[in-house]
């Protein structure tokens, strides 16, 4: 049987390799991208408006659901403060309401 050679890698990077981009990706680059996509989108929705997305929705509901799910932000918060005067405690029907009827040990 013969071995199979294993190739060995070197260093991915070489100190001083004049072909690596030492500067990186330049700034802004990604938000311009996005920027001009965002804004073609909008034409395009200008343009062709409820129409395609009715459209969408009827002949293909997998995209249409698709679609809704990935605009949705995938996190969201929000700040609700409550403001509670009254010094009533919450009675065992108010507990069944909170917790569903689930019963709550004590």
């Amino acid at each position: 049987m013969s071995e199979a050679k294993v190739k060995v890698r070197g260093r991915p990077f070489v100190k001083g390799d004049p072909r690596i981009n030492r500067k990186g990706k330049p700034v802004g680059a990604r938000s311009r991208f996005s920027k001009a996509f965002v804004d073609a989108m909008l034409a395009d929705f200008e343009e062709h408006g409820t129409d395609i997305v009715t459209k969408v929705r009827t002949e293909d509901p997998s995209t249409y659901i698709r679609i809704a799910a990935a605009l949705i932000p995938a996190k969201s918060e929000q700040e609700i403060e409550v403001k509670d005067t009254s010094q009533e405690k919450v009675s065992e029907i108010d507990w069944d309401v909170i917790t569903g009827g689930k019963a709550v040990e004590k």
